[in-house]
């Protein structure tokens, strides 16, 4: 089963997350996180530093992780999720690439209205990370 590591990059009591491309096969035009396959001989920490400087150009800091889950759903799309708070990074977030169209920061409010998140298990634990995160300020 393939693996992935995303990034949930938070500040002011936001998260931001990116538009999934439409001409994605899996998930196309829903609302995810910055991440990708982890590869061979790479770890989820590594994977995920890499793939947010690829898809967003940023590179963390400090992060700690926040969730790990299986999703089998779709079928096609089963995975095991390696979810990331980052809340230190450098750079500017910009899109970089075509898999994403957008970029948005989301409030816990913003995450609970999202009905096309990608993958769905996704929206418990980022409103939990924004009302973690809120709480903080």
């Amino acid at each position: 089963m393939p693996e992935i590591a995303m990034g949930a990059l938070s500040r002011n009591g936001m998260l931001l997350l990116a538009r999934r491309s439409s001409e994605r096969r899996i998930y196309p035009d829903c609302w995810s996180l910055p991440g990708g396959h982890i590869e061979d001989g790479e770890d989820a920490e590594a994977a995920m530093r890499r793939e947010l400087m690829e898809e967003i150009s940023v590179a963390p800091e400090r992060w700690q992780l926040a969730a790990k889950f299986v999703s089998q759903a779709p079928p096609e799309a089963s995975a095991t999720f390696h979810v990331y708070h980052v809340d230190q990074w450098q750079g500017l977030p910009q899109l970089v690439g075509d898999e994403h169209t957008e970029l948005r920061w989301f409030s816990a409010a913003d995450i609970e209205q999202e009905t096309e998140l990608a993958p769905p298990q996704l929206g418990e634990i980022l409103a939990s990370l924004v009302l973690q995160e809120s709480g903080r300020d």
